[in-house]
């Protein structure tokens, strides 16, 4: 019997199986390549819907300073119907980690601060664990900040203090004389102390 012969007898004893196999075959990479592109189509969904609540929750800052140092941040308050819809993945992760439900937000802050400036260093010579050696110590203190370097072992030491205050107000509709009615939204005033630090973002989400 020729291998031409044995291929066909091969083919009508077992084509019924092999045509299952080729069947689930195309399932399967059917089912793969769906699933695949759901994924996809998924992933960039979430990928602008982040964006979307990023771009939701900026709003410019107005900045100010009293007292001649005190910097003040004044920021319109984004009021929505579903706190949900403008919270990012971070915002979520963070709510669950305070163990927060979304559906019980009245409201939601975030404030960003840098904090940086240049001060001079002052020298110490301080008594070392070697009694012939001293350590120099480089330091500075104020109110707000605390540094001192040794420059024996190379190690600095630092503390930093900042205070904010925030205060949220109501903006009316109309005014007359003294008599002012009806509420055209909230803004929110954050106030930093700390000379050296700066307010970068802000955001403030009120449930309507």
């Amino acid at each position: 019997m020729t291998n031409c012969d044995n291929m066909k007898k091969f083919f009508k004893e077992y084509w019924p199986y092999l045509t299952l196999i080729v069947f689930w075959v195309i399932v399967g990479i059917s089912v793969y390549s769906l699933f695949g592109c759901d994924r996809a189509l998924r992933k960039e969904n979430e990928q602008l819907r982040e964006e979307l609540a990023r771009q939701q929750k900026y709003v410019p800052l107005k900045r100010d300073t009293i007292r001649d140092t005190v910097e003040v941040v004044t920021q319109q308050i984004v009021e929505v119907e579903k706190i949900k819809e403008v919270l990012t993945k971070e915002d979520k992760e963070l709510l669950k980690d305070l163990n927060t439900k979304v559906s019980a937000l009245e409201s939601y802050q975030t404030l960003s601060t840098e904090a940086g400036g240049e001060v001079v260093l002052e020298s110490h010579n301080t008594n070392s664990q070697d009694e012939n050696k001293e350590d120099t110590m480089l330091m500075y203190k104020d109110a707000w900040v605390d540094f001192s370097y040794n420059t024996t072992n190379k190690k600095l030491q630092f503390a930093c203090k900042d205070s904010l205050a925030i205060v949220v107000e109501k903006e009316f509709k109309k005014r007359f004389l003294w008599w002012r009615w009806g509420v055209k939204g909230y803004q929110v005033k954050a106030v930093n102390y700390n000379p050296y630090s700066t307010i970068r973002y802000s955001s403030y989400m009120k449930r309507k």
